[in-house]
C-alpha cells in the first residue's frame, strides 16, 4: 500500500485542471470481496504463455536492438549516422474482452464460470476539470494568498454493483469496462516506454553501456550535449529547444478516443520521460498534448465507415481462389471444424475465439481441459500446409495443439485480406494514417519535393497509440516479405521508424538523399525485407517513394463500384449500437455484385416453397404445425448462439462467406 501511496503522490505532482484525463492505478476493495483473480500472481497458472500475451520476459525480450552499422575512420569522410527522429506505432496493452453476453461467446459456461465471467479492474482513469489556466485565492490588497489545489475525481465501475457483493450489473460483470486497459497492460506499455529510453535516451552516467544510447548515433535526446536541436542537413528544422523534451514540437503524440489506447500511450510516456516529468519546476510545463478525432471516423485502423471501398475489397480477397482453396480443403481447418463439431457441439466456430482464449489465457483464468494444451511446439503455420487438397479423412487422433490450431485458424481466417492483391486494402485503409506518419518525416528527408503537406517543426518522437489492427496492415503495405500474416500482433506491439542523417554522405554513395532509415517491429529490425534494402539502414527514399504512392486521405479513391453499398455502409452504421469497439472492416462478406442474384434466387425459392406449403397443408395441418412451431424454436435459438450480424447476414450469404467460421458483429475485429 505505501508503493500506492507514492505513486498517488508522484502523480498529484504533474496534475492540473487543464489536464482533462490522467492515469494511475490504485487496488480497488482492497479486502478482495468482489476480485476473482489475484494479479499478485500474474502468469502463474500455465507452465507457458503464447507471445501474445506479452509476460514480462517477452516484453523484455523486444528491447530496441543496438544499431548495427559500422562507420570507418580511415578517412575523414566516413559515412556517420545521427538520429534524429523517431515514429512509434503502439498497440494498446492487454485488455478485457470487447463485449459481455451474449454477444461474447466461447465456449459452454464461459459466463457462469465466475473465474472466466467477472471482470474486476484495478487500473482506474481519473480525471481533472478543465480550465484555461490556474486559479489563485487573491487578498483585498491584490495579493496572491495561495494557490487553489488541484483536484482529481475517481472513475469507477461500481453503481451496478448486485446485493451480493460479488459482482454488478455492467457488461463484464463486476467493475470493468469493455475493453478496458488491465494491469499487465499497465506494466507492458511502461515497459515500452523504458525501452524508448534505454535506446535513444543519453543521461552520461546514468547510461548503461548496453543501452542503444550508448551509441552517439542512437542518442534521440542527449543531455550531455547542449546541442540537442538545431536543423538538420536539409535545413529542416527539428524540435525547440525552449520547450520541455515532452511538449510539443519535440513530441506529437496521437490515440484514437479510446480507453485502452488513451491510457496505453500515456504510460509508455511516463516510462519515457517519467525523471523529467517529476522534475519539472511548474505545474503548467507537465501537460501533455494529445491529438484525437471522432472514434467512429478516425483512421487509425482501416475504418469502411468513411471508405465503402475497403468493404469491396475484403469481399474480394475472401472470394479469391486463394483463399478458398485453404479455407474449404486445408487439412489444419478441416482438423479444428472437426472438433469444434464433435467436442465442442459447435457447427460453427465464433467470430472471437482467437479473443476468447487469449484474454483468458493472458490473464491466468482457466480454459476449458480440452483447450488447455498450449505448449509453443506448433507455433504459426505457413499458408502452404497440409498434403493434397481434397477432404481429408480426419480422426481424434488428429486433435493435438488444438488451442494454437485454433488461434492459427483464426489469424488466417482475419489477415488473408490485409495482404492479399499486393495489400490492396491495407493500402487504401491505411494511407490516411500514412499520410499521418508521413507529415512529420517528409520536413526532414525530403524537402526538394512538391509535397504539400508537412509538420514543421518536425517532431523528434512522434507517437501513435492505436490496436493490432493499426499495426498488422502497416506492415502489411511495406512488402510482402516484412510481415508474414499468419501471426497476431501482440499485446503492446511496437512498429518503430527510425530516421537518420547519414552525415558526410553523397549523391554517389549507398545513401544518395542523405538520409536513411529502420525499421523495427517488437526488437526484430525488418528494414532488410523491404525491397531495394539490403541491410538494417536504408536510404529514406526507398521508403518515400513506396508509401507516397498511397500516404492519401480525403484524396484517396473510396467510392465503391456498387453505389448501393455505399448507402449500405452508412445505414448499418447509423443503426449500430453503441460499442466500446471500433467499427468492422466488412459489414458482410457477400460480394456486392451478386446481390441481384442472391435476391432473385430467394424469390424463386419462397414461390416454390409457398406452392409445397400450400398442397402439403390441407392433409398434414396438425403435424406440419407442430414441426413448424419446433423449427422456429431451433432457428430462434441457433441465431442467439452466434453473433448477431452473422444471424442477420446468412439469409444473404453466398460462397465468398466463411463456412465454419461465425462472422463477428461490427465491433469486435478491432482488438
Amino acid at each position: 500500500m505505501n508503493s500506492i501511496m507514492s505513486r498517488v503522490l508522484s502523480f498529484r505532482r504533474y496534475s492540473v485542471p487543464s489536464l482533462l484525463v490522467s492515469i494511475l492505478h490504485l487496488v480497488l476493495f482492497a479486502n478482495g470481496a468482489i476480485g476473482q483473480y489475484n494479479e499478485s500472481k500474474e502468469y502463474s497458472r500455465y507452465g507457458k504463455y503464447p507471445p501474445y500475451c506479452s509476460t514480462p520476459q517477452q516484453m523484455e525480450n523486444r528491447a530496441i536492438p543496438p544499431l548495427q552499422y559500422e562507420t570507418s575512420n580511415s578517412t575523414e569522410s566516413a559515412i556517420t549516422p545521427r538520429l534524429v527522429h523517431v515514429t512509434a506505432l503502439i498497440r494498446h496493452g492487454a485488455r478485457t474482452p470487447w463485449a459481455g453476453a451474449p454477444t461474447y461467446k466461447c465456449w459452454n459456461g464461459y459466463w457462469e464460470n465466475p473465474q472466466t465471467g467477472i471482470w474486476n479492474c484495478d487500473l482506474k482513469t481519473y480525471i481533472s476539470p478543465p480550465s484555461t489556466g490556474k486559479e489563485r485565492v487573491v487578498n483585498g490588497d491584490g495579493g496572491i494568498l495561495e494557490e487553489e489545489p488541484d483536484f482529481l475525481f475517481e472513475k469507477r465501475y461500481d453503481a451496478l454493483m448486485y446485493q451480493n457483493g460479488n459482482s454488478t450489473g455492467n457488461e463484464l460483470n463486476g467493475t470493468c469496462q469493455l475493453g478496458q486497459l488491465l494491469m499487465r497492460g499497465y506494466d507492458q506499455e511502461m515497459q515500452n516506454g523504458l525501452h524508448l529510453r534505454h535506446a535513444y535516451f543519453y543521461d552520461g552516467n546514468n547510461t548503461s553501456e548496453n543501452h542503444g544510447a550508448a551509441n552517439p548515433s542512437m542518442r534521440l535526446w542527449d543531455m550531455a550535449s547542449t546541442n540537442n536541436y538545431g536543423t538538420g542537413k536539409s535545413g529542416a528544422i527539428i524540435g525547440d529547444p525552449s520547450k520541455k523534451i515532452y511538449q510539443e514540437p519535440n513530441l506529437r503524440y496521437r490515440a484514437d478516443d479510446e480507453q485502452r489506447t488513451l491510457m496505453s500511450g500515456q504510460i509508455l510516456l511516463r516510462g519515457l520521460f517519467g525523471p523529467e516529468i517529476l522534475a519539472a519546476d511548474d505545474d503548467e510545463s507537465t501537460i501533455i498534448r494529445l491529438h484525437t478525432g471522432d472514434y467512429k471516423k478516425d483512421v487509425l485502423v482501416i475504418n469502411k465507415n468513411i471508405c465503402p471501398r475497403v468493404a469491396e475489397l475484403e469481399a474480394e480477397a475472401y472470394d479469391s481462389e486463394e483463399f478458398k482453396r485453404w479455407n474449404e480443403t486445408s487439412v489444419e481447418v478441416q482438423i479444428i471444424r472437426k472438433f469444434a463439431q464433435s467436442k465442442m457441439g459447435l457447427d460453427v466456430i465464433p467470430g472471437g475465439i482467437l479473443d476468447c482464449l487469449m484474454t483468458t489465457m493472458c490473464t491466468d483464468r482457466p480454459l476449458p481441459e480440452l483447450l488447455d494444451d498450449y505448449d509453443g511446439s506448433l507455433g504459426p503455420t505457413s499458408w502452404n500446409v497440409d498434403g493434397p487438397e481434397g477432404i481429408a479423412i480426419v480422426s481424434e487422433k488428429d486433435f493435438t495443439n488444438i488451442f494454437e490450431r485454433l488461434v492459427n485458424y483464426a489469424v488466417k481466417q482475419e489477415t488473408f485480406p490485409y495482404k492479399y492483391n499486393d495489400a490492396a486494402l491495407a493500402k487504401l485503409g491505411m494511407g490516411p494514417l500514412w499520410k499521418e506518419i508521413m507529415s512529420n518525416i517528409l520536413p526532414i528527408v525530403d524537402f526538394t519535393t512538391n509535397y504539400t503537406f508537412g509538420r514543421e517543426p518536425a517532431p523528434k518522437l512522434a507517437l501513435f497509440s492505436g490496436h493490432d489492427t493499426t499495426l498488422m496492415p502497416i506492415l502489411a503495405t511495406l512488402g510482402q516479405d516484412v510481415w508474414s500474416g499468419s501471426e497476431w500482433a501482440p499485446y503492446a506491439s511496437m512498429v518503430l521508424i527510425e530516421v537518420y542523417e547519414m552525415l558526410n554522405s553523397s549523391k554517389n554513395s549507398e545513401f544518395p538523399s542523405g538520409y536513411a532509415f529502420r525499421l523495427i517491429y517488437n526488437g526484430e529490425v525488418l528494414t532488410s525485407r523491404m525491397e531495394r534494402c539490403s541491410s538494417e539502414l536504408c536510404d529514406s527514399q526507398v521508403l518515400v517513394s513506396l508509401v507516397m504512392q498511397f500516404a492519401m486521405f480525403e484524396e484517396r479513391d473510396c467510392t465503391s463500384s456498387n453505389p448501393a453499398s455505399d448507402a449500405s455502409v452508412e445505414s448499418f452504421d447509423e443503426s449500430e449500437e453503441d460499442s466500446t469497439e471500433e467499427p468492422k472492416q466488412s459489414n458482410s462478406r457477400v460480394n456486392p455484385r451478386q446481390k441481384w442474384l442472391l435476391l432473385g434466387v430467394s424469390l424463386l425459392s419462397a414461390t416454390i416453397g409457398s406452392i409445397i406449403t400450400r398442397i402439403t397443408m390441407r392433409r398434414h395441418y396438425q403435424s406440419a404445425y407442430r414441426h413448424a412451431s419446433d423449427s422456429e424454436r431451433e432457428l430462434n435459438m441457433a441465431e442467439a448462439s452466434i453473433e448477431p450480424n452473422y444471424a442477420r447476414n446468412s439469409r444473404t450469404m453466398n460462397s465468398s462467406t466463411l463456412p465454419g467460421y461465425a462472422e463477428e458483429s461490427d465491433e469486435d475485429r478491432i482488438i
